[in-house]
């Protein structure tokens, strides 16, 4: 596995290679980088060429303090291949990365070969996703990471910390049980990525500016069926500030939408969409697509070529759960 630089039309991106072969492309997702997926390219280098870039603000690829789209980050990605001179290639992405892959795909579809999707979302935010909220909620984030950055990712990854992160409203993040997957080496790694200031602007802004939230409601007078109501980060902070919690805020119970203008697209090549099956032991994968609120059914409703998967693991299965999650690759890849 090399460990490289490159160029592209606006950024010094770091990315990890290895293999020849045809084109296999990783996006990582938050707070993780590149190393995220040395399991997979030591699994897939002797049958494609394996290509991970850090993305922008992570690891070792330029942090130039911009603000975050949808759109900008998934330009930096087609500049990436653009780059390597890659006319396609097959995507894996997980979280953040997902994000990413869904924009890649979705407005650059003859640059996707197929698609795989790792715990995720395309356009539907769920209310469970509380963390989603409370990076709107300034100055809370720029004070967490800025004093507890160590203590977050090791809580993230280990499920605790000596001492804990402060309670809301402050964090989103709590001690909780479960088994320990990740290795002092691994929390290490994470650590020393996300100890750059910078890190701290580019991972907020993420969240803060390229998730602009909207509620969603039907209308047949409407764009595609539907119209679309823009909540600003200060009022989406408020949700986070309400009184009695943000699960008690009457907005709270609606799916928000990042991406209305992406609602109409298709993307009509093969993707499977992976999530966590909660347990690390039993059947490594088993088919299902599930449905029944507007987060589940995003991917059902962008993807008509889609299968499903549950992996044994929790959300970081790619690490967690290598084998697992190769296999259901393995088995993508093959049709």
């Amino acid at each position: 596995m090399q460990s490289n630089v490159i160029q592209t039309r606006d950024l010094r991106m770091h990315y990890l290679q290895a293999g020849v072969g045809e084109p296999l492309l990783f996006i990582h997702g938050f707070p993780e980088t590149s190393f995220e997926w040395r399991h997979q390219l030591a699994h897939f280098a002797g049958r494609y060429a394996c290509f991970a870039p850090d993305t922008r603000g992570y690891g070792q690829t330029d942090k130039p303090g911009i603000r975050c789209t949808r759109a900008l980050l998934a330009q930096d990605i087609v500049d990436f291949m653009d780059a390597l001179g890659l006319e396609e290639a097959t995507v894996v992405a997980h979280d953040w990365g997902g994000i990413i892959a869904f924009k890649l795909a979705i407005d650059w579809p003859e640059r996707v070969t197929r698609l795989a999707l790792f715990d995720t979302l395309c356009t539907v935010w769920a209310p469970m996703g509380v963390h989603g909220y409370w990076f709107k909620a300034a100055p809370f984030p720029e004070e967490l990471f800025a004093t507890h950055h160590q203590g977050f990712i090791e809580t993230i990854f280990t499920g605790s910390t000596n001492p804990p992160l402060p309670g809301r409203p402050h964090s989103p993040w709590q001690e909780r049980g479960g088994a320990r997957w990740a290795s002092d080496e691994v929390v290490d790694e994470y650590k020393r990525a996300f100890a750059d200031p910078s890190s701290h602007f580019h991972a907020i802004s993420y969240y803060r500016d390229a998730l602009p939230f909207h509620l969603v409601t039907a209308d047949a007078n409407g764009m595609h069926g539907e119209r679309f109501e823009f909540l600003g980060a200060p009022a989406v902070a408020a949700m986070w500030l309400h009184p009695e919690s943000l699960e008690k805020h009457p907005l709270h119970c609606h799916y928000m939408d990042y991406g209305p203008e992406d609602r109409h697209k298709r993307f009509i090549k093969p993707v499977l969409w992976g999530y966590g099956s909660g347990a690390a032991v039993g059947d490594a994968t088993r088919p299902s697509i599930p449905s029944g609120n507007p987060f589940l059914d995003q991917f059902s409703r962008y993807f008509p070529d889609l299968r499903g998967r549950a992996i044994a693991g929790g959300h970081f299965f790619p690490e967690e759960n290598p084998q697992a999650t190769n296999a259901a690759l393995d088995a993508f890849f093959t049709g």
